[in-house]
Parts: C-alpha cells; structure tokens; sequence
C-alpha cells in the first residue's frame, strides 16, 4: 500500500509538471483548433518544449498504472489529483497567473482532503479491485465517447465556457484512458510486473489507455491555449476523477472499507479533493 501511495504522489508531479511545460509550449504556438488536426498535431509534434512535457505526463501514465495495481482507485486517484496543488503553485510563480481567493481556498482543502486520504489507509480493508474484462470496459467506454462527441456540438453551436466544455471532454477522455490503466494494472497485480507485459499487450487494455490518452491530449491542449492552466486542469481533474472512482469500481469489482472510521475519512478525503478542485477551477 505504501508503494501505491508513493507512485501516486510520482504521477502527480510529473503529470502537473507536464501540464505546465505543455502550458508553456502552446502558448508559444498559433492558434489551434480541432477542425484542423494535421495542421494541430504537426505544431505540437515539432516542438521540443510540448515534446518534453508529452514525456513527462506518460511517465505519470506508467507510475499511476503502478499505483493503481498497489492501492485502491479512489485512494490512488485522489493523491495523483492533489497535484494540482503543485501545478497552480508553479503557474503562479512561473506562469504569473493571478492567484485569487478561489484559488488559496481550493488548494487548503485539497491538502486537507489528501491528509484525511492517508489518514484512512490504516487498517487492512484496503483491496484493490481484479475483476471486471474487456467487455465491461467497453460498456462504459461507448456511452462516454457519446457524451464527449455531444460536448463537441454544444462547442460547435452554441459555444460557452472555454474551459468548462473542454476541461469537460478533456477529462472524460482521461477517465477512459484511465480505466485502461486500471485494467492493465489488474494484470499487473496478478502476474507480476515482468510477466504481465506480454499479457497487457495481447488485452484491450493498452490500445483504450493509448486512443483515449492522445485524444485528451489534443482536447486538452486546445483548452489550455484558451484558459488558465490552474482552471482548465482543475475542471479536467475533477471529471476524470470522478469518472474513474465512480465507473472504474463498478467495472473492476473494488469495494469501499467496510469499517465505517476509515469509510468516512477516504469518502471525506475524496470529496475534499474533488470540492478543491471544484474551487480552482472556478477562478475564470
């Protein structure tokens, strides 16, 4: 479990730092837009800036894989999200985006939910979840690819809030790449980390992990180009966390603690972490 917290807290610093880098590079970019994707992809593919930030944010793909085969979704998930933390300090200083009320709250409680996450990792009802199969993914998957597709005519039509549509999609699309993870790190788990590459590439998992990662990446940053990082990645944070405790543990099987001390401090934590988030991504 230890081992699983600490892969967590990996992923969370190399995705937001990811972001950041990103964040960095499309500023420097023309415009992109998703009804040129040739012309998107070939802007972000020959910058060495976005480049190494891509890097970073798929090594915190392979640790939260790790994390998730180590400890339960909605512990794993809640610390890889408290980097936001990280990302809105970084932007602040580095970005010189305006930190506002909003925002401080938003990061107090999302540190004090984190605490009440580890707090509940005492005791030995802490499984994680092996069930679920390909087909179980996909019964979640499509009707997500549905949502995310309806999301693209309301941005079409009738515009709206920037970030809020595609923190939107962004994060659903990140909540199916995640249930991948999950699902390849149910092999993980049972065969052991050698053992189970070849068991892992012969699954769905990956190629769901692989298609929703590169199109949330490219969602994401169309949205980050046209809103602060602190409230785009917010919005996003909060949906593919949502979406991965909610889906991901009626997909794999994964159970809540039944002791109720350490049930309310990980649903409390969770919440906390989902109402901070909820509070950065209100600053715009």
């Amino acid at each position: 479990m230890l081992a699983g917290v600490i892969f967590s807290f990996l992923s969370a610093m190399c995705a937001s730092t990811g972001n950041v880098v990103q964040k960095l590079a499309v500023n420097r970019m023309p415009s992109i837009y998703a009804r040129h994707p040739a012309r998107m992809i070939r802007s972000l593919l020959t910058s060495r800036q976005w480049l190494l930030g891509l890097l970073l944010s798929v090594a915190g793909v392979g640790l939260l894989v790790l994390a998730l085969s180590l400890a339960p979704i909605a512990v794993a998930q809640s610390i890889a999200s408290s980097g936001i933390v990280l990302m809105v300090v970084v932007s602040r200083l580095h970005l010189h985006e305006p930190l506002r009320r909003n925002d401080v709250v938003g990061l107090v409680v999302v540190v004090i939910a984190v605490v009440f996450v580890s707090a509940s990792l005492r005791g030995s009802d802490n499984s994680v979840g092996l069930g679920g199969s390909w087909i179980d993914l996909l019964y979640a998957v499509v009707p997500t690819v549905a949502v995310v597709v309806l999301i693209f005519v309301l941005i079409r039509r009738h515009g709206g809030s920037t970030a809020f549509l595609y923190g939107t999609a962004s994060g659903l699309l990140y909540g199916i790449a995640a249930l991948g993870m999950k699902g390849a790190s149910t092999l993980v788990t049972r065969y052991g980390l050698v053992a189970s590459v070849p068991k892992i590439f012969v699954s769905a998992y990956p190629y769901v992990t692989a298609v929703g990662m590169v199109f949330a990446l490219l969602v994401f940053q169309i949205g980050l180009q046209r809103s602060r990082i602190a409230v785009m990645g917010s919005v996003s944070s909060v949906v593919a966390s949502t979406y991965l405790v909610a889906v991901g543990m009626l997909v794999f099987g994964e159970h809540l603690p039944t002791d109720r001390a350490i049930l309310v401090l990980r649903l409390t934590g969770f919440a906390g972490v989902l109402i901070g988030s909820c509070f950065l991504a209100g600053g715009d």
